[in-house]
């Protein structure tokens, strides 16, 4: 079976492009979505988050997204810090 990644910075089209795969019949992972559900199911991911940015990276028991953006997308540290709960 042949597997594909598609990569690149926001806006460059990969939704785009797993969409069109989706509709050929072509199993797609969203590795997006499923960060997004650990950060919200994990009690573990949760801690580290809270630990490093504060109660207020949730809301009403949910990953405060737009709280989090603000934090991350203009700190490269901040950014690093998320990435290496999911890539040791």
């Amino acid at each position: 079976m042949l597997k594909i990644g598609l990569t690149g910075g926001i806006g460059s089209g990969k939704s785009t492009v797993a969409g069109i795969f989706s509709s050929l019949g072509i199993p797609v992972y969203d590795a997006d979505k499923a960060a997004k559900k650990i950060m919200n199911t994990s009690q573990g991911i949760r801690e580290k988050i809270i630990e490093k940015f504060g109660a207020e990276a949730y809301a009403n028991g949910n990953l405060n997204r737009t709280f989090l953006s603000l934090k991350v997308f203009n700190n490269e540290e901040s950014l690093k810090f998320l990435n290496t709960l999911f890539i040791p």
